[in-house]
């Protein structure tokens, strides 16, 4: 081997360990502090604790009813408040991608800067107009919609729901977008020359070409939604209790950090299961398609 090509050999493998280095740190940081949660999750951990292995802090959170129900409270929350997301965010996406023409990308640019905003002011935004004086009320009392105020408007499940179907509206109605825009209009053409109407169109063409879309969109806002904490702690109330509430009363109010951290181990896990199932789902759309 020439001098030449060894040495321009060795400058390969010392720009491919430049390049890679910033991959790797990100890694760690990445890794780590997960690696670090397993453990702590698997000991006895916080005030009262003597850092020993343990399986007390799973057996506790699946022994302790408490746990479930908020587990399976968050489920409902989040899937009830991406259901909305799509009824909204479907029409949305149709109208930007075949019918918005100069308009489109206005409206797309208009979409995406309002979430531009911080979310936590969205969300005291939403706290206000769904208060009893807020001016959902004063609306429907105006117009002698109601006679007194709905109570149910503010801390209840209701509240969380239609807070995070609100603040999320865009990356739902992007992912969605950008599916549609790929779809070959003659395949749609084709399908109105056949004779299907437009609800047919619709189910059987648009809806299967553009459903990598809709699964970006929900791994995208759906993992977050069953971590959220602002929206439950600012609307919530006890009512709109969710599992990101519990893990920071676990942390913050009761010092378990070990039950705390198998919480959050738990909603990582639900979290990989479900974009695994997502990934899978979209591959088997794009076999079928």
């Amino acid at each position: 081997m020439s001098a030449a090509a060894s040495s321009g050999r060795l400058a390969r493998r010392s720009a491919a360990r430049v390049l890679s280095a910033p991959v790797m740190v990100l890694l760690v940081l990445f890794i780590g502090p997960l690696i670090y949660l397993v453990y702590v999750s698997f000991t006895e951990a916080g005030i009262t604790g003597d850092g020993s292995l343990t399986l007390g802090n799973f057996q506790e959170i699946l022994g302790e009813p408490i746990y479930r129900e908020v587990m399976l409270d968050t489920v409902v929350i989040a899937v009830a408040a991406m259901t909305i997301l799509f009824l909204v965010a479907f029409p949305v996406a149709c109208y930007l991608a075949f019918r918005a023409a100069r308009w489109e990308i206005p409206l797309l640019l208009a979409i995406v800067l309002t979430d531009e905003l911080n979310p936590l002011i969205r969300i005291y935004a939403w706290r206000i107009m769904l208060a009893r004086d807020g001016l959902i009320n004063s609306v429907l009392q105006g117009f002698g919609v109601i006679d007194e105020p709905v109570a149910a408007l503010m801390f209840t499940r209701l509240s969380v729901i239609i807070v995070l179907s609100t603040t999320s509206l865009s990356f739902v109605v992007v992912p969605i977008y950008a599916a549609m825009k790929a779809v070959d209009r003659d395949l749609l053409e084709a399908a109105r020359d056949l004779g299907a109407g437009w609800f047919m169109v619709m189910r059987e063409v648009l809806l299967p070409l553009s459903a990598p879309g809709f699964i970006a969109a929900m791994i995208i806002v759906f993992v977050p939604m069953l971590s959220d904490f602002a929206a439950p702690a600012v609307v919530g109330g006890r009512e709109g209790y969710m599992i990101s509430s519990l893990i920071e009363e676990e942390f913050n109010e009761r010092s378990d950090w070990g039950v705390g951290s198998a919480l959050s181990f738990v909603v990582l896990a639900i979290s990989s299961v479900f974009v695994f199932a997502s990934v899978k789902a979209s591959n088997v759309r794009r076999m079928q398609s």
